[in-house]
């Protein structure tokens, strides 16, 4: 139990942290302030802080499931499957989906 309640608090400070990060990335870049370094940590920034979010989510649920007594092996599975699924969703999303071309690009170009 004491496991997961200190993968829940680190994997918190993980997405507060790459949350802000994602966040003010992702701001800076609609503003068009600093525009090349901003696009590319916002892209960059997206898989780990939906991670990040998994992680803390899972290890939370679990935390509270020890808490109560209540563990069970097709649970822990559930949560492998489910985290598995998800990252290589994540990664098929970012690799094989063409990016669609912004109004901040399309400014650029002409």
């Amino acid at each position: 139990m004491e496991l997961y309640d200190q993968i829940r608090k680190i994997s918190f400070i993980f997405f507060l942290v790459i949350g802000l990060a994602h966040f003010l990335s992702g701001m800076a870049f609609v503003n068009s302030y600093f525009l090349p370094e901003s696009g590319l940590i916002n892209r960059v920034l997206f898989i780990p802080f939906v991670l990040c979010a998994i992680t803390y989510v899972l290890s939370n649920i679990k935390y509270h499931l020890l808490e109560y007594g209540k563990d069970s092996k097709a649970m822990n599975i559930a949560f492998i499957v489910f985290g598995v699924v998800i990252f290589i969703s994540l990664l098929v999303i970012e690799l094989l989906v063409v990016d669609s071309p912004t109004p901040l690009t399309q400014a650029r170009i002409l």
